[in-house]
């Protein structure tokens, strides 16, 4: 045999035999990560959301440096502590069974895994709170001290997290030889135990010790006390803070997913996935909805709704003819301003808001400041989706107000409601109540759409705004000047229509049918449904609020009827197609009364990456334009190419904004400027975002500089001109 052969076939062997070694140890690995799956799986879910998230990284910003509550960071580091300890306890317990089918766990080759594996993991988490808040950080243009006056006091936050992940690592190794030294000088609490890989195995999670059993009942019934109080007050979690709330919902989670899990792996039943699937049939054969759409404020949202009662809610020919005969009395044409506010969570609310606050102080200088505000008094109608809505009902429910609300307090009293944390309560129903609820038949609790809505209500009642809590139709049910109607728009999940929400009784009749591909709400709904519930129908966020089963009781004899509602933005995120379809019912019953009318549009987007749709599509429109600091970027954009499984996906997904854009265009297009004389010709203004100094957020808890950025955006605009102009349109000239 040549030299060269006689020497491959000696490495064979050797080779052979390091693959065999590999494999034994990947399987030994592997089998050591079974018992500990449920942290795994948390851990995983951490860093995606820390990594991946843009939403979250608000989060970490508010809690690690926006936040001047020292009492919330100290709740941050207990939290974070406890979720550490909560999933060291539950491996190190987890390790200690037998499990018939993994003998291996018993390997004195892994031991240094059963010792170590439990304190990584465990310390891990305030490593992960403090990941996201870097990177949320390396996101920030100008870093953060451009945003925060408090860079020297707030700098050392983030290694307060280090300081506690090294303090439970030294816990962890050490605690032994401290209770050692311990049981020295107090004889009565016992021998230390024995480390991990020299602990006894045992068969049941009973004969784990004293101190484990009591460890775990305690935890199983305060994890039903919380989902309990969670699911009667959610409110009372305002300002405990999001990140909080995710990592008390991680140390429960962890034990008791690690409990069921023991239980279920010595005997070799897959619990969890006899729950999975229990949770999948529950929700397939609709056994557990809770998230029924309430047509009343005394409704929950697990129930059946009640007949409804007669209609008593106005008519909008009736509102339309009684604004038209008294707003154009002096004026022709006849000023009619519309307002369209685009969806995008709390920042398109506080945007919104912000806008409409400040342009109705402005054209109210020099007038009585508690009169009737004059851009109010002229603001026919705002069409709202998503957060454009919740900003809509904010502003509206400021105005009705008695007497008459005094228009320079309007921004700071929107931003203070605004300002409250809605999303922590969210999140807690989302992981107690939610979460219990999918594993039981039938409908029991309220859903986390319900915590949203009753986070608004509170929040409403204590800047005095009772309006979210009553019935949407009783804010034009109030004597004196009408206040502009809302229409805010929700989406059918069946049929992918529009579904048009506004206070007055159905628009759509017979005869007369407004709203194309679109459903007129009012056929729908409870004269009685609230505000609140109103705007979380246009406001179903993906996932973050459950689509809405709305179910109603039609005609005589009464025949149920049932829908699912989601957020407005699936169909268009604009809310420009509502406010076309307004423009031409407004303009039929001017043409009734002999009366001519000139719209003046406010449009409100709040995607600081969208560009100026007027610049785009009709540069030299005689409409004023007043462009903020963000001018659309030249040239051409090249989209990624994708591959052949998830291009369909994307289609549907950017057909969204592709309609919203399509939508804007066709608004623009409907107007009628007139160009020998401007200020009788409709216009058009485009209040938009720009990436800015600071991340906005999407999701449903913003922070003070975030409304400090929406601040400066705003005064680059000419604002006082543009007050000026509106008063002297506004104004009557006979």
């Amino acid at each position: 045999m040549p030299e060269s052969e006689r020497a491959s076939s000696n490495r064979r062997p050797g080779i052979r035999r390091r693959w065999r070694r590999m494999l034994g140890w990947s399987a030994l690995v592997l089998d050591h990560l079974k018992p500990v799956r449920v942290s795994l799986l948390i851990l995983a879910i951490a860093v995606v959301v820390a990594i991946a998230v843009d939403q979250a990284a608000e989060l970490f910003l508010i809690a690690l440096w926006t936040d001047p509550s020292g009492a919330r960071y100290l709740a941050l580091l207990m939290t974070s502590a406890l979720a550490g300890l909560a999933m060291w306890h539950a491996a190190r317990n987890a390790y200690r069974l037998r499990y018939p089918r993994w003998p291996a766990l018993q390997d004195e080759r892994a031991a240094f895994l059963r010792d170590w594996l439990p304190r990584v993991l465990g310390a891990l988490i305030p490593l992960l709170v403090c990941l996201g808040y870097v990177l949320a950080l390396a996101k920030l243009p100008h870093g953060p001290c451009g945003i925060t006056d408090h860079c020297a006091q707030r700098s050392w936050r983030a290694l307060g997290l280090l300081v506690e992940s090294a303090l439970l690592i030294a816990f962890f190794v050490s605690r032994r030889r401290l209770w050692s030294a311990l049981s020295h000088r107090v004889p009565r609490i016992g021998t230390p135990r024995a480390r991990p890989r020299d602990e006894k195995r045992v068969w049941r999670v009973r004969d784990l010790g004293r101190f484990a059993v009591i460890t775990y009942v305690t935890v199983v019934t305060l994890n039903v006390l919380t989902t309990v109080l969670i699911a009667f007050v959610p409110e009372l979690l305002d300002g405990m803070g999001p990140l909080a709330i995710l990592l008390i919902s991680a140390a429960f989670l962890c034990y008791s997913g690690s409990l069921l899990c023991m239980a279920g792996d010595r005997r070799g039943i897959p619990l969890l996935t006899i729950m999975l699937l229990l949770s999948a049939s529950l929700h397939w054969l609709h056994l557990n909805d809770n998230h029924k759409v309430r047509q009343y404020a005394g409704m929950s949202t697990h129930e059946q709704p009640a007949l409804q009662p007669a209609d008593t809610r106005p008519s909008f020919d009736a509102y339309a003819d009684a604004w038209l005969k008294d707003r154009c009395v002096g004026h022709d044409p006849c000023p009619v301003i519309l307002v369209a506010a685009e969806g995008g969570g709390i920042r398109g609310a506080a945007w919104t808001a912000q806008v409409l606050s400040r342009l109705t102080a402005i054209t109210q200088q020099g007038q009585p400041s508690n009169g009737e505000p004059l851009f109010a008094r002229y603001l026919f109608a705002g069409s709202g989706v998503s957060g454009g809505s919740l900003g809509l009902a904010v502003y509206v429910s400021a105005l009705a107000l008695p007497p008459s609300v005094d228009t320079t307090t309007l921004e700071a009293r929107a931003q203070r409601m605004l300002s409250h944390d809605f999303l922590a309560p969210t999140l807690a129903n989302t992981f107690f109540v939610d979460f219990t609820q999918r594993w039981l038949p039938g409908a029991w609790l309220d859903d986390r759409a319900r915590a949203l809505t009753r986070a608004w209500e509170s929040a409403a009642r204590r800047e005095g705004m009772p309006a979210f809590d009553q019935p949407f139709s009783a804010l034009y049910a109030q004597p004196g000047a009408p206040l502009p109607a809302l229409f805010l728009n929700s989406t059918t999940v069946a049929e992918g229509k529009r579904f048009i929400q506004h206070p007055f009784q159905p628009v759509a009749t017979p005869q007369r049918q407004p709203w194309t591909a679109g459903l007129d709400g009012s056929s729908w709904l409870d004269p009685r449904v609230p505000l609140s519930e109103v705007v979380l129908n246009s406001a179903r966020f993906t996932y973050v609020s459950p689509a809405g089963t709305l179910e109603t009781y039609l005609a005589n004899p009464p025949v149920p009827n049932r829908m699912q509602l989601v957020d407005g933005g699936y169909f268009e995120n604009s809310g420009s197609t509502t406010l076309l379809e307004l423009m031409r019912l407004l303009r039929g019953k001017a043409k009734q009364q002999g009366l001519s009318l000139r719209f003046i549009v406010i449009h409100i987007s709040n995607d600081p990456l969208m560009s100026d749709f007027i610049e785009q599509h009709d540069a030299a429109h005689p409409m004023p334009f007043y462009s903020a600091a963000c001018p659309s970027v030249p040239g051409v954009v090249h989209e990624p190419v994708s591959g052949e499984a998830i291009a369909p996906l994307n289609a549907l997904l950017d057909t969204r904004s592709a309609r919203g854009e399509y939508a804007r265009v066709q608004l623009l297009d409907a107007l009628r400027p007139d160009a020998a004389d401007p200020a009788r010709g409709d216009m058009l203004w485009h209040f938009r975002l720009c990436p800015g100094n600071y991340p906005i957020p999407l999701g449903w808890t913003i922070s003070t500089p975030v409304f400090g950025e929406l601040g400066r955006q705003l005064d680059l605009y000419p604002l006082q001109a543009m007050g000026d102009a509106l008063r002297m349109q506004l104004l009557p000239t006979r």
